[in-house]
């Protein structure tokens, strides 16, 4: 039993002297990972901001034309046709590397310029960058006696073109870009042939 007390004792100063240089090792290693990452904050990609838009030009871009020609030349009542059709497009944004200033920027810092050039779009037209829209429309279509008419549905999507000034790195430059949103039809059409 005598011989037990010696261990007894090595084990609670042991944990005496572990508590006490213990939370020392601990604060240590805390300041070594708060310094790293400090340090890796400080090397993060440099910032990127927009700092002014300008429009130059907006205006549809024609997706798809589908032709409907409704021959009635030799009836006698009016012919009727109903039509169903589905068109999808996506939200697309082409940002302009052709000039001098433009393909100077690194592909990484590209990346970070397009991502903060789509948040911007995101407020300012309400549009979500790479979403595809999708729209159906049920057409009654109609062309009297001895006529002969040629429908088209009409696809667009909105279309605008400008420049972003951005600062990159501390460098200002201007960045052309085209952005392609929405969907929408109309409806034309053009008389042909009447009966002789």
């Amino acid at each position: 039993m005598l011989q037990l007390i010696p261990y007894g004792l090595a084990i609670v100063v042991g944990g005496i002297l572990g508590k006490k240089i213990y939370p020392a090792r601990v604060a240590d290693r805390k300041e070594r990972q708060s310094s790293s990452g400090s340090s890796a904050a400080s090397t993060a990609a440099p910032s990127v901001q927009i700092l002014r838009e300008t429009v130059v030009q907006e205006s549809p871009i024609i997706l798809a034309v589908e032709e409907i020609p409704l021959d009635n030349r030799f009836g006698n009542k009016v012919l009727v046709s109903e039509h169903e059709f589905v068109r999808s497009a996506t939200i697309e944004l082409t940002m302009g590397r052709h000039d001098q200033s433009t393909t100077e920027v690194q592909a990484h810092l590209w990346r970070v310029l397009q991502h903060v050039a789509q948040e911007e779009l995101r407020k300012s037209l309400n549009i979500e960058v790479g979403a595809q829209i999708s729209r159906r429309v049920r057409i009654t279509l109609s062309t009297e006696p001895g006529q002969m008419v040629r429908y088209k549905v009409i696809w667009k999507q909105d279309s605008r073109r400008g420049l972003f000034e951005v600062k990159l790195a501390g460098k200002r430059q201007t960045i052309p870009y085209t952005v392609a949103f929405g969907l929408s039809h109309t409806i034309e059409s053009v008389e042909g042939e009447r009966k002789v």
